[in-house]
């Protein structure tokens, strides 16, 4: 129900002040009056409330009692469990995006807290489980094959990054993990939900973003898709998770990262080209330290830091520098800077090497800055 300002009687009705000023105790009350609430009461659980979930558990016991699990925050099935070993992930080159689906797919499939969905872009951000249902009124039919009812997890937003990001928090907002959103879009649009995002994180929600065509390797669509700055802006905002994995076996360890960040939202950075999959040096554990020595060498004249779809040019660059230049190099993925700072010092000295004579070179196809 929708009450204009004007009828709640505050005292700045029809006021900009009703923006930015405090409205009090008394307008508090003439709030509440309005939409039929007691305006003596603080801080209220209605009655109704547990009556309506003691009648849900006697209809449906199985239901309930789920339910309440993923009320008190635990996950209906043990999530590790889903996720593909290494060795089932893909060895030739893969895009990013598509890895992601090996991973998230399986999950969606198997945990019924996971409220998946995308802005009007499924079929390129691989998203879609087999079998799913859509959420949607059960009596809309569209011509695009979108049917499903209220039971359905797969939620397509339309062209609504704002909303889809800023519905999802309040999805997120109801008991930590009841519901698990994850959104998905291609990254640059991002940028339209970044207000949401930020809330979010401010928030301290559960909330998981799949952000795919995350570089200049995008296509046809040109540099209008080509977010060279929006990954400042995530790396930037306070109690979020921007990673950015290079191969199937890193982007299974960005999914364990982010579901195991429940107070802090993520978005995994994914790229739409295939990338050459490092499985002999790839590794789901080095994403949780936010860097890891990829390729070490104890000779190195030169530390090469590779970011998301990347890597294959700082691997190829330590090939070139090694064969024309006689120059040594050791490659260091890097796909979660918060991550990686809040390790310890020690840790941090060890991947970077903190020496003079060892220059620290970065490749990421990103606009310089930081």
């Amino acid at each position: 129900m929708f009450v204009p300002l004007s009828a709640l009687e505050a005292k700045f009705a029809g006021n900009a002040k009703a923006h930015g000023a405090a409205y009090g105790a008394e307008d508090v009350r003439k709030m509440k009056k309005t939409f039929g609430m007691n305006p003596d009461e603080h801080f209220v659980v209605q009655d109704e409330w547990m009556a309506l979930v003691d009648s849900y558990r006697q209809e449906h016991p199985e239901r309930h009692d789920e339910f309440m699990k993923r009320v008190r925050g635990e996950f209906p099935k043990d999530w590790r469990t889903i996720i593909p070993f290494k060795d089932a992930l893909p060895k030739d080159p893969t895009p990013a995006r598509k890895s992601a689906g090996l991973v998230c797919n399986p999950l969606a499939a198997e945990l019924n807290n996971m409220m998946v969905g995308s802005a009007d872009l499924s079929p390129s951000v691989n998203m879609i489980w087999k079998d799913k249902v859509d959420f949607q009124h059960p009596g809309l039919k569209t011509e695009r094959g979108i049917n499903g009812n209220y039971s359905g997890r797969y939620i397509h937003w339309g062209v609504r990054e704002h909303a889809m990001v800023s519905i999802s928090n309040g999805l997120a907002a109801f008991r930590r993990g009841t519901f698990l959103p994850f959104t998905s879009s291609f990254f640059m649009f991002y940028l339209y939900a970044a207000p949401g995002v930020s809330m979010g994180a401010l928030q301290q929600l559960y909330t998981i973003h799949i952000g795919t065509h995350d570089s200049i390797g995008t296509g046809e669509d040109g540099p209008t898709h080509q977010p060279v700055a929006l990954a400042a802006l995530y790396r930037a905002m306070p109690n979020f998770l921007y990673i950015r994995p290079c191969d199937s076996e890193k982007v299974a360890g960005a999914f364990i990262t982010a579901l195991e960040a429940k107070n802090t939202p993520s978005l995994l950075s994914l790229s739409r080209q295939a990338v050459r999959q490092y499985p002999q040096y790839s590794s789901r554990d080095g994403v949780p330290k936010g860097a890891y020595v990829f390729i070490e060498d104890d000779k190195a004249d030169v530390t090469l830091i590779r970011v998301g779809a990347e890597m294959c040019l700082a691997v190829k660059t330590r090939d070139v520098l090694r064969e024309k230049f006689d120059v040594r190099a050791r490659v260091v993925s890097f796909p979660c800077q918060r991550l990686f700072n809040q390790e310890p010092i020690e840790y941090k000295r060890r991947v970077l090497k903190y020496r003079p004579s060892i220059p620290r070179v970065i490749v990421e196809a990103y606009a310089v800055h930081g």
